[in-house]
């Protein structure tokens, strides 16, 4: 399916992914490999950054130290291309507009990032070291996960 203005693929869930956006709310993002899942959590924690007062308030938990590598690496490079011109793909345009309000928060506050990404609080998850994972939001238990097996 493709929009008429455009001929590229219309996003059939794009509601979901504006409101998984939206710093105000809390999500939780499953979805299968390929599905565009780093690059929505990319664009929530570039939403956040143009809106906190430290990059440390913020914190994204992966499952494995290649997927926070990639995340950091992909934030970075978003605030890289803030710096170029507007590219011409609507969903490339989302990630550019705010990664360019997250600059420009970055040079308010004088955090620097693109010469500290340590600021960026990307975490992993030890799933060896635990059997249950509980998902808090605004204090209240959302859900429980048990680990059976590490895949």
């Amino acid at each position: 399916m493709t929009s008429a203005s455009t001929s590229t693929p219309a996003i059939v869930d794009h509601r979901q992914r504006a409101a998984a956006i939206d710093p105000q709310r809390s999500f939780i993002v499953q979805a299968p490999a390929g599905s565009g899942k780093t690059e929505l959590l990319i664009q929530r924690f570039l939403a956040l950054l143009g809106q906190v007062e430290r990059p440390q308030q913020i914190l994204a938990i992966t499952f494995t130290r290649k997927a926070a590598a990639e995340m950091r690496h992909r934030l970075l490079q978003a605030l890289e291309a803030a710096q170029q011109e507007a590219p011409e793909e609507s969903h490339k345009q989302l990630t550019w507009n705010l990664a360019r309000k997250a600059l420009q928060q970055d040079q308010r506050r004088q955090w620097n990032l693109q010469q500290n990404p340590s600021l960026l609080g990307i975490q992993t998850i030890a799933l060896g070291l635990i059997g249950e994972i509980v998902i808090f939001a605004s204090g209240r238990r959302i859900k429980d996960y048990t680990v059976d097996k590490i895949v």
